[in-house]
């Protein structure tokens, strides 16, 4: 018994146990004692392995319900940015558009910029705008 790529193309498609090199499914390159040994993805070009390109894997964004979002601000910060909007048409703005929306994005640009208001206008403290950004989803 041997272990064998299975090469298509340029690259290793899997990886198979045989007596001997089978005439399917493309290339078979008997890989028995490589150190590291190539695996799916490899790169086959002219007689050597090569390990794959790393995949860079965006972020998953951090997004949590209105409700989860409102649980964040303390009561008191709550009641706060409530009564300024009384007064501040860009805090009213803020409390129009947050009842709207069902989720917020914590990596999202606006949620930032929203944050960062309410921090400009003494609402919520530099440590808690940190604080809900930094919230583990």
């Amino acid at each position: 018994m041997g272990l064998y790529a299975v090469i298509k193309g340029d690259r290793v498609d899997g990886i198979a146990i045989a007596d001997s090199p089978l005439n399917i499914d493309g290339e078979w390159v008997c890989v028995d004692g490589l150190d590291p040994r190539p695996g799916s993805g490899f790169r086959y070009i002219d007689g050597v392995f090569h390990e794959p390109e790393p995949v860079e894997i965006e972020p998953v964004p951090r997004i949590i319900s209105q409700e989860k979002f409102r649980l964040l601000l303390t009561d008191s910060e709550y009641l706060n940015i409530l009564q300024s909007s009384k007064t501040d048409v860009e805090v009213e703005a803020w409390v129009l558009t947050f009842n709207m929306i069902k989720q917020v994005n914590l990596d999202d640009e606006r949620t930032k910029s929203w944050l960062e208001m309410l921090n400009s206008k003494g609402l919520i403290s530099d440590s808690r705008k940190e604080e809900i950004l930094n919230t583990q989803v």
